[in-house]
């Protein structure tokens, strides 16, 4: 006799064996509750449907399913470190997060910079694989913040530090090295950062004032070949607001989030467009949303931002959601 399986039990066999679960349908909104993380990174995992989420408050990173329940999902570390920028690297079976120690740069004492690392964990179990020491390579730097990463296709990984204006870089063998300093010119340092399908680094420049708007920023192109050819990309746009946290996404455009609470641009998620390979950009599409700062992108090409509420660190209650343009 047949037995008949229903699609829910189908779809709990696909999660349970780590399948990609194409028939699970992100909702526009999924709401976190009773959980203090303060997430300043979020991350689509294909594999399960799920996104992750970083903490500011060096709390373990949580995987959030679609109905808003969640778990801790990294383990293994000898110390905690507060987390930024998430990046998946499914082919290679990693997760791999910007770690920074939020209490040393943070205390308003001027002798304690901190330190920036890569962590590296299995993207199936949150294993803690490796923990790679970056400040090291900056000795002289004032502080240290690794706030987004990037990987691009032979496995090397790339990790901006906010603070020390630096780009680290980590090869495929875990080798650590100093890839690119910001001579720019321009008023700002490396915060968002993807790579394009031509091999180039998109970097947002900029900087925040004590009022918490941006007194500064831009968009830099380096080749991952030939840092030093980086060259900012020219926008013209006013309606271009600058960037915290940016994606590329299936259709090779930018999207990323301003967070300039203050300024013109105010809480915005912007979209960059180039017909010139990113020697210039314009803006073609843009929302207000609440604030925030940075964006996922699904497998179905949609954007996802994490609610985030700056004045409360310690908030319980965090929403994650789809923005159309």
């Amino acid at each position: 006799m047949k037995k008949l399986i229903t699609k829910s039990v189908v779809l709990t066999l696909l999660l349970a064996l780590n399948l990609d679960a194409k028939d699970i349908k992100l909702p526009d909104s999924i709401t976190i509750k009773n959980i203090a993380q303060n997430p300043e990174g979020i991350e689509y995992i294909k594999y399960d449907n799920t996104f992750l989420l970083s903490s500011l408050n060096a709390k373990p990173i949580v995987k959030v399913s679609a109905n808003g329940e969640y778990k801790a999902f990294t383990h293994s570390e000898k110390y905690p470190l507060s987390t930024a920028g998430i990046q998946s690297d499914c082919k290679r079976n990693r997760l791999l997060v910007a770690g920074f120690n939020g209490n040393a740069i943070m205390d308003n004492d001027p002798k304690t910079k901190g330190i920036s690392a890569l962590r590296i964990y299995n993207i199936r179990t949150g294993a803690l694989l490796e923990d790679i020491n970056l400040s090291s390579l900056v000795p002289n730097a004032n502080a240290y913040f690794a706030n987004d990463l990037t990987v691009d296709k032979d496995g090397n990984v790339y990790i901006t530090d906010w603070y020390a204006n630096v780009i680290y870089k980590v090869d495929s063998d875990g080798k650590a090295s100093l890839f690119w300093k910001n001579n720019t010119g321009k008023k700002g340092t490396p915060n968002g950062i993807d790579i394009d399908k031509d091999g180039n680094l998109l970097v947002s420049l900029v900087s925040v004032g004590k009022q918490g708007h941006y007194e500064g920023f831009g968009l830099v192109k380096i080749p991952t070949n030939n840092p030093k050819n980086a060259k900012l990309v020219d926008i013209k746009d006013t309606k271009f607001a600058g960037f915290d946290g940016l994606v590329v996404n299936k259709d090779g455009d930018i999207v990323g989030v301003s967070n300039d609470q203050k300024g013109a641009g105010g809480n915005m998620l912007i979209k960059l467009s180039t017909k010139d390979g990113w020697n210039s950009a314009k803006v073609t599409k843009s929302k207000s949303i609440k604030a925030s700062t940075t964006v996922a992108v699904s497998k179905d090409n949609k954007n996802y931002v994490i609610n985030q509420d700056f004045s409360d660190s310690n908030k319980t209650s965090w929403s994650i959601k789809r923005v159309e343009f």
